[in-house]
């Protein structure tokens, strides 16, 4: 599905086969001086076929093309080198760049399974994650060639000018796009109007939600009047969303604390297996267990966000996390 949403700006629909976010909203930007495509969809025939025909739809001149990658997830990520020309540049920001050189290399799946285990996780389910996992199965080449993007540097295109905007939060390196004279927001996962983004623990990126709250204030302090969205519904209020997901992260926060509170000395697992969470699933062990990992993830980053406000305390014991009162 191609629609023109503001002169020479289109919406692509990429669809992302087996996977709850169903859709990944990539955006192609016609400039004077160079294209720009925003986040490309996994590497996977069926992702590949659907931007290609978009591209093709719309007339885009890929020699004249690059490319911007929010994060480094692979559902943005993966078909970035595939898609791009010789002349292309693959901008990314440094942050999440030096994090895919490591996400993606084989000693880190390695290291994955003693962080599923600290997690609660047991061995089966590891190796279930490491079947269905998009992450592993649809990455883009680990060789792929990224220009560096910082916070405030500017795309120019020629008649459009984007202002890259550090969000970290849902990656270390999250960016958003900002074209000032349009206030116009493209917010890749950051802002997500039907469904939250997910909040995980990092290694070396302390108090990832702590980072991500700050980073939405960061946003509310811009004047918005379009937001471009990632997944699901593109549109949508910005300040409203941003005041309803701090609003989640409150009650969330509530909610992993009252357990910890009823019963300390569990892990991260056993807790996110009590929270809330709005999937089809009539219980935690009906849960698919990629959705096990995203949860037991977002229940960390919960955890890592109590434990600096000094309500909690996080202890190691027989290799795995276990939570406590202060």
């Amino acid at each position: 599905m191609i629609q023109e949403i503001k002169k020479n700006l289109f919406l692509i629909k990429v669809p992302l086969p087996n996977n709850p976010l169903k859709n990944l909203n990539s955006y192609f930007i016609k400039g004077k001086k160079r294209n720009l495509l925003v986040d490309t969809g996994f590497n996977h025939q069926a992702c590949y076929n659907a931007l290609k025909t978009g591209l093709e739809e719309i007339q885009a001149d890929l020699s004249n093309t690059d490319i911007f990658v929010t994060h480094l997830h692979s559902d943005h990520a993966g078909l970035s080198a595939k898609m791009a020309e010789p002349e292309s540049k693959i901008y990314m920001s440094q942050v999440d760049a030096s994090y895919i050189k490591t996400y993606f290399d084989l000693d880190y799946f390695e290291n994955l399974e003693s962080i599923f285990y600290s997690l609660g996780f047991s061995k089966k389910e590891f190796a279930d994650n490491m079947k269905n996992s998009p992450i592993i199965q649809y990455a883009p080449p680990y060789d792929t060639r990224y220009q560096y993007v910082y916070d405030k540097d500017v795309i120019d295109l020629g008649d459009r000018q984007l202002l890259a905007i550090a969000t970290p939060g849902h990656t270390p390196g999250h960016m958003c796009l900002y074209l000032p004279d349009e206030k116009l927001l493209l917010s890749g996962d950051h802002i997500i109007f039907d469904i939250t983004p997910n909040i995980t623990k990092w290694p070396g990126f302390e108090n990832a939600l702590g980072g991500y709250l700050e980073s939405l204030k960061k946003i509310r302090q811009l004047p918005v009047e379009m937001t471009l969205s990632a997944h699901r519904n593109p549109m949508g209020n910005c300040n409203d969303r941003i005041d309803q997901l701090l609003k989640h992260h409150a009650v969330r926060l509530k909610e992993a604390f009252e357990i910890v509170k009823n019963q300390e000395g569990l892990t991260p697992y056993e807790i996110a297996a009590q929270m809330t969470w709005s999937i089809r699933a009539k219980d935690w062990q009906s849960f698919p267990v990629v959705q096990k990992w995203f949860a037991t993830g977002e229940a960390s980053s919960h955890l890592e966000y109590l434990e600096h406000q000094g309500k909690i305390v996080c202890r190691y014991e027989d290799k795995t996390f276990r939570y406590y009162l202060k």
